[in-house]
């Protein structure tokens, strides 16, 4: 997370003390514990004396390949995470024996089998220190650091994975401060920057990147969540992109943290939600959500769609949470009275709080959202990644 070039001190109480103050035109959901649909069953799950804050990302996958969900986490000026699961649900903490004994300022991860022999690999990238991480599997989810086959450094905050040349290898696109960086895997599990062939030039600090298709051409673009002034980049089908954002975006400057991408209204084609802050008095608290044309093209009806808010908020995503078949939202925002929002997808382009039905009160800080059938009983389960305070599992108890 990145306020510009403040000094630490600054950037800490715009972040933190000022979470305390209110501005918010929203009124507090009357959360009903005993009801709601999802239950906090962190103690009797998350075996783990390290999940007590700065969890910035987090990826729910098999990584020992046995058949269940496990959780990699990536801390902020602490080491990262893995969290292995038993079988049964439980995610027991095994970094000691899986992971180097590195800290660095970890803000993302991207996972892949990045050198093609069968098994997952991760990349973990740094902001303030500036110190990426790129652990390689020996095939028993077991990772040593092999960080010198990544070439760049920089002010980073969200890494993604895809073949963008379509040779078969993972490559990786790395948000900075700055230019963002493109990396394609040299087929031996390293990488080649070739950022000035594939990607336009870019000044803006990048918080977040979606690739997905949005004008249905069956190859990936770049959807930026930058501090100011999000981009679409348009793939040209080989992995070369275009800045389309004044074709295809209106003209909105706001600090966005996250962007996602879903169907809301199941016409076909992706739609568009930016998740927005105002750290530091920049930019505009109220999200946006966006409504695609079939093209790419999108217009912004955010006034009719979701309600009207002032809080801030720094994580989001689509799930399709009272299976309806139309994907709804949730956000984590500032911790105070409003710490998660559940947005209910009304299938008329309009989404409604429904939050007390579904989630007990949590008093959490999320910066991530990762969605799973920990436990094997066919429901599935929300992983929340905590900035303040201890990661939760939440455990859905009813369809």
């Amino acid at each position: 997370m990145i306020l510009q070039k403040l000094p630490p001190t600054i950037k800490f109480f715009m972040l933190f003390g000022s979470l305390y103050s209110t501005n918010c035109q929203n009124t507090p959901p009357d959360y009903n514990s005993s009801n709601s649909i999802f239950r906090n069953s962190s103690t009797a799950y998350l075996k783990s004396t390290n999940l007590n804050g700065n969890s910035m990302d987090g990826e729910s996958i098999d990584i020992d390949n046995d058949g269940d969900i496990d959780m990699i986490l990536a801390m902020e000026f602490k080491k990262n995470i893995i969290l292995i699961n038993d079988g049964s649900g439980v995610l027991q903490d095994q970094s000691d024996i899986r992971f180097p004994k590195t800290v660095h300022d970890s803000e993302d991860i991207a996972i892949a089998d990045f050198d093609n022999d069968g098994d997952l690999d991760i990349v973990f990238v740094s902001e303030d220190d500036q110190t990426n991480e790129y652990y390689l599997n020996d095939g028993n989810a077991t990772f040593t650091n092999t960080y010198k086959r990544i070439h760049v450094t920089g002010i980073s905050n969200v890494v993604e994975t895809t073949d963008f040349n379509n040779d078969g290898f993972a490559d990786l696109i790395i948000g900075n401060r700055g230019q963002n960086f493109l990396l394609i895997n040299n087929r031996k599990g390293g990488f080649l920057d070739e950022t000035d062939l594939r990607l336009p030039g870019g000044n803006q600090t990048t918080q977040d990147i979606e690739l997905k298709d949005i004008d249905g051409d069956n190859d990936l673009d770049i959807i930026e969540a930058n501090e100011t002034s999000n981009r679409i980049l348009l793939n040209n089908g080989i992995g070369i992109f275009t800045d389309e954002t004044a074709l295809r975006l209106p003209n909105i400057d706001d600090q966005t943290r996250e962007v996602e991408l879903a169907d809301i209204d199941n016409d076909g084609d992706l739609d568009l939600f930016f998740a927005n802050v105002d750290f530091g008095g920049m930019g505009n608290p109220q999200n946006r959500l966006l409504l695609n044309d079939g093209t790419g093209k999108f217009e912004d009806i955010t006034h009719a769609a979701l309600p009207q808010s002032s809080i801030r908020t720094v994580g989001a995503s689509f799930i399709d949470i009272n299976l309806d078949g139309y994907p709804d939202i949730i956000s984590g925002n500032r911790f105070n009275e409003l710490d998660n929002i559940v947005l209910i997808n009304d299938k008329k382009l309009k989404f409604h709080d429904k939050t007390k039905y579904y989630f007990p009160k949590l008093n959490t800080y999320p910066f991530d959202f990762q969605y799973a059938d920990f436990n094997n009983d066919g429901l599935t389960d929300i992983y929340i990644c905590n900035f303040r305070g201890e990661d939760m599992l939440l455990s859905r108890t009813a369809k």
